[in-house]
């Protein structure tokens, strides 16, 4: 570095303030004085267009002077915050920006395991028993020639003493361009970088990060075969989180007092309500839904060992057009840890986790999917249904255990997904048939549809007043869309309610006559099934979405006091959702088989009738049963023939049934 800049720069660390931080710094341990770019510039534009320009030559003096200043070795100067006009994209980095100093936006989507780095090494020489000391410089471990000792002076060997040399952490981290810039179905382009000390595990994968630092490049290739081409590694200077989780956000004391004020409001609720998505027209229930989702309530740990989860699971499905992919990504940009992905394309990791070898560090590590990126957040998934088949066992412990297990590549781990999943499936025929179930018509295994606490078809169904008042509000919205969509509560004050509300506020159910209304509504709707002649309308998992929406609806009135009011809307808004996906279309009743098996109790009962006959035919031919009588018998009872048919060739697939000849069937095992 010229002495005119290094002047400049030993000037501008030893003012009063930079000193005082310093002081600060020391005595709370830390290595890295943090600046911000434009501090540097108000004191010289000249020296600060040498960072830019030498950043490698001005760190290292920096951190010399730094360490002349507190006489502590390994103290660092980070810069951060250049102006957001200069920060490059990811995709438009090229060959004029290697050696210079940059700043990149993206999200965090690998962070390696931190290891030591060796910043100097002590050999110890095996002939005469001398201590020699190498600095290590650069990105390669560096072996001394030959021996310090004048007496020695030969090549060796040495053996390194690891206790003896000195360490610094040092961790790979790989981040992706956010979804939101992307265009054009661009695939997300990726930057490695290295970070060292302090600054290790700062951010964690699924952070959306700005980072700033040093782009340097390493040729690709074997010794033996170098090629021209390069590497790019960014060394990071410093790291911001620019979305941060719940557990990190902080609010101001002014925040924090609007807030309290409106919890007086009586209409607090409904301004909130009002707030989901407001540019999409009707869908009432829908959105207090996805309200009650983005408050949820506290999980609970038992004694012995069990965990309850808090977390509300919310699926979308129904006719196309309907705006389930926009209500998906408004919830995914609102929620204070928010992700949007779509079915296959969620990252190279899918939904889950994904083993992945570090081209850094050589070693292998997980790159997390979607559901563990949204760790302690929110979920957003469209087109749920055509997530990948290795994806659908792990989805499943997921959404009810909150974990995701893995054993790839000796890598065995358990990942936390403390997160509420917002699912968005379309049915196997486009449009939603009114006289098939839900099971019938989403392609999703049974199992995992029993895991969402609510479920809402969506129809897009002609009504003349209802269509003149939707298209006269896009219609406005296109015109004049700031005064249309000017919903109660702003955007970022609603993000800052749901920070606060799940911060500070644990509801308990003190209350026991809104214990006793849960309660007496289970006990109600179970009653019409406790003789078998009526299918079973709801089960405990129900019951546990119950509680579970009613801490949430106690949450989003700012209290931590459950009421009779907050249990009723609980209990109305999961009637509503079984109402509408719990229906065996064959008698119009509720049936919560229909999403716990994909079967209704009067399909079960079919099945056995039209397996009875068979065998009773079998009886009577001679150990076969025509296929033509089995459908007279059947429709003689009220049995579709449709159903018959298709029965028989799903006995044939599984084996229980097989046809010994044309037109005759008989059981495999009898």
């Amino acid at each position: 570095m010229e002495s005119k800049a290094k002047e400049k720069l030993e000037k501008f660390l030893h003012r009063r303030e930079t000193l005082k931080e310093l002081r600060k710094i020391a005595g709370k341990g830390r290595k890295s004085l943090v600046i911000s770019f434009d501090r540097l510039l108000e004191f010289d534009m000249e020296l600060a267009k040498s960072l830019l320009d030498n950043p490698i030559d001005f760190l290292d003096t920096a951190d010399e002077i730094l360490e002349g200043i507190t006489k502590l070795p390994g103290m660092r100067l980070r810069v951060m915050g250049l102006d957001k006009t200069t920060t490059i994209e990811i995709r438009k980095i090229r060959a004029g920006s290697v050696g210079k100093f940059i700043q990149v936006e993206g999200i965090l989507t690998r962070a390696g395991e931190v290891k030591p780095e060796a910043t100097e090494a002590v050999f110890k020489c095996r002939r005469c028993g001398e201590e020699n000391r190498v600095l290590q410089v650069g990105e390669f471990f560096r072996e001394p020639l030959v021996c310090e000792n004048p007496n020695c002076g030969k090549r060796g060997p040495f053996d390194l003493l690891i206790e003896n040399s000195e360490f610094r952490d040092w961790q790979s981290l790989c981040i992706q361009e956010p979804p939101e810039k992307l265009r054009g179905g661009r695939m997300p382009r990726r930057l490695d970088g290295i970070v060292r000390d302090d600054f290790v595990d700062k951010a964690v994968p699924g952070n959306h990060v700005m980072l700033t630092g040093v782009l340097r490049v390493f040729q690709e290739g074997r010794r033996q075969e170098r090629k021209k081409t390069f590497r790019k590694i960014l060394f990071i200077s410093h790291i911001e989180v620019l979305q941060k989780g719940v557990e990190e956000a902080e609010l101001t004391p002014e925040d924090k007092a609007k807030i309290k004020e409106l919890a007086k409001d009586p209409w607090i609720r409904n301004k909130i309500i009002q707030s989901i998505a407001p540019s999409i027209y009707g869908y009432d229930a829908i959105k207090e839904a996805i309200a009650l989702q983005l408050f949820g309530c506290e999980a609970i740990d038992l004694r012995d060992g069990t965990r309850i989860r808090g977390d509300t699971h919310v699926l979308l499905t129904g006719d196309p057009g309907v705006a389930k992919s926009q209500i998906l990504k408004w919830a995914a940009n609102v929620a204070p840890r928010g992700l949007y992905t779509s079915g296959m394309k969620a990252t190279g990791a899918g939904l889950t986790a994904a083993a992945v070898r570090d081209e850094i560090s050589g070693g292998w590590t997980l790159e997390a999917g979607a559901l563990v990126i949204a760790d302690g957040g929110l979920a957003s998934i469209d087109e749920f249904e055509k997530m990948r088949p290795e994806d659908s066992s792990s989805i499943l412990e997921s959404l009810e255990q909150q974990t995701i297990s893995v054993a790839k590549a000796g890598i065995i781990a358990t990942l936390n997904t403390r997160t509420a999943v917002l699912a968005a499936a379309n049915p196997k025929y486009g449009r939603f048939e009114k006289n098939l179930t839900i099971a019938q018509q989403v392609p999703l295994d049974p199992v995992i549809l029993s895991r969402f606490d609510l479920i809402f078809i969506m129809r897009d169904e002609p009504r003349a007043d209802r269509d003149r008042t939707m298209a006269h509000h896009i219609l406005e919205l296109h015109r004049a869309h700031t005064k249309v969509v000017k919903p109660p509560l702003h955007l970022d004050f609603l993000r800052k309610i749901i920070i606060y509300a799940r911060q500070n506020l644990d509801p308990k159910f003190d209350d026991k006559e809104a214990m006793k209304t849960i309660e007496d509504f289970f006990v109600d709707w179970r009653r019409v099934a406790e003789r078998g002649e009526a299918p079973l309308p709801i089960t405990v998992r129900q019951l546990e979405a119950i509680v579970r929406l009613t801490k949430a609806n106690t949450r989003m009135r700012l209290s931590d006091r459950v009421t009779v009011e907050d249990a009723n809307r609980a209990i109305n808004l999961v009637k509503r959702s079984l109402q509408e996906a719990g229906i065996d279309t064959e008698t119009g009743k509720l049936d919560i088989d229909v999403l716990m098996t994909g079967k209704a109790k009067s399909q079960r009962d079919n099945i056995r009738r039209v397996l009875d006959i068979i065998k009773e035919l079998e009886g009577q031919y001679g150990g076969v049963a025509p296929v033509e009588e089995i459908i007279r018998i059947a429709g003689s009872e009220g049995i579709r023939q449709s159903f018959v048919e298709e029965l028989i060739e799903q006995e044939k697939i599984k084996g229980h049934l097989y046809e010994p000849k044309q037109g005759m069937v008989t059981r495999a095992v009898k």
